[in-house]
């Protein structure tokens, strides 16, 4: 099954249960919030990080210099010296150091235009609402929420508001995921029959390493994670099976395993092992994992395969984390495709500035695109809980 996303895709009922629909009848809903000015097309439009934890700063501080668009305006923390310290390095106003308890008086600062939320997954949704809220655009990690109906708050509040929200599916840019997915849709291997995607890194190993202090804790309280492995990286899978096959599962199976239960507390799987059914008779066998570092992205069909395989150091789904380009290989039908390695997150805000700019009121990777996955999720969970019963979608 295919889905479009966009405004339509928003249910009545959410509509209905936040008030939208009733302003959209009067006409007076908002309009969209742009910050566009025809005179000045090549204006840097100022984001505001809010959560400056280890990703941010390895994986988006460093690549914000590289964004035509984009410029750093704020930030917000709990950690004042940490503000000022990002206030230094990327030369801007220390009156633009927000915490989590000021946060609202964003609305009246006019250097912010949207938000980048890294916190936290339980805390995604409530920053994201207060964000639209103070009329900023929203970009937010993945996963989108822990739950969908969080979720479906975000969209109708972005909604309400008239701004625009992202999630950080940075690889629908990804020159080697853009290529597999036109090779794929081009009939290259035929009818696609089956595939098989993981996204595995070794927190296991993490927790128990010489730097174990420093690994992010919160991971594994099922209060703020919303799960284990599937919910931190289990995304990706359902990502790649649904972006390069241009579907959407109906149904699905989940088989949890934990071999580290002292690591490991009641809520927060090691292992999650699902299957996603497709109406056409498409299979994805996915998996997301605590206990070992491994990529897969392979698609099948009768005339052949379409695999995308992390390069030295790399990753098929995640980057660098330094600034960098995290390198990639393709290969269709065993032949490698070589491409240019990008900057994942600069490519990623550049787009959702410019889709800003140009007063678009959806985006690439909208949060009923984040709806969706959580929903997906959701389902795997069931299908656990039922010992790995058919759940539909």
């Amino acid at each position: 099954m295919k889905q479009e996303y966009g405004l339509k895709y928003v249910s009545r009922r959410t509509f209905t249960h936040n008030g939208v629909a009733a302003m959209l009848a009067a006409g007076t809903a908002p309009a969209f919030v742009t910050h566009a000015r025809a005179d000045e097309p090549n204006k840097k439009l100022g984001m505001a990080v809010v959560g400056l934890g280890g990703y941010a700063t390895r994986s988006i501080g460093p690549e914000i210099a590289a964004c035509q668009h984009v410029r750093l305006a704020g930030v917000v923390t709990g950690d004042a010296e940490k503000g000022k310290s990002w206030a230094k390095e990327h030369v801007f106003e220390q009156d633009a150091i927000y915490s989590y308890s000021n946060f609202d008086k964003i609305v009246s600062d006019d250097r912010i235009d949207f938000v980048h939320i890294a916190l936290p997954n339980s805390m995604h949704a409530e920053f994201a609402i207060r964000a639209a809220q103070a009329g900023k655009h929203v970009m937010v990690e993945k996963p989108m929420a822990i739950s969908s109906q969080q979720c479906e708050n975000m969209i109708a509040a972005a909604k309400q508001a008239g701004v625009l929200l992202g999630v950080n599916y940075r690889l629908h840019w990804e020159p080697h995921h853009v290529t597999a997915t036109e090779r794929l849709s081009s009939g290259v291997i035929g009818d696609l029959t089956n595939g098989n995607y993981e996204f595995s890194w070794g927190y296991a190993r993490a927790l128990t390493g010489p730097n174990k202090d420093k690994v992010k804790k919160w991971l594994l309280d099922p209060k703020m994670a919303g799960g284990g492995a599937l919910f931190d990286t289990g995304v990706y899978p359902i990502q790649a099976a649904c972006y390069l096959t241009g579907r959407e599962p109906v149904a699905v199976r989940g088989f949890p395993a934990t071999r580290h239960s002292e690591l490991f507390p009641k809520g927060i799987e090691e292992t999650m092992s699902y299957e996603l059914l497709f109406d056409d008779g498409f299979q994805a066998l996915c998996r997301a994992s605590y206990s070992q570092s491994f990529h897969q992205c392979t698609t099948l069909g009768p005339k052949g395969s379409v695999e995308i395989l992390p390069g030295q150091k790399g990753s098929v789904f995640g980057q660098s984390g330094t600034g960098n380009p995290n390198p990639k290989r393709l290969f269709v039908n065993k032949k490698e495709i070589e491409l240019k390695q990008t900057l994942q997150q600069a490519v990623l805000l550049d787009a959702f500035a410019v889709a800003i700019k140009q007063g678009n009121k959806t985006f690439r990777t909208p949060g009923e695109m984040g709806l969706r996955d959580i929903r997906i999720v959701e389902r795997v969970y069931e299908s656990a809980a039922k010992g790995g019963l058919k759940v539909s979608v």
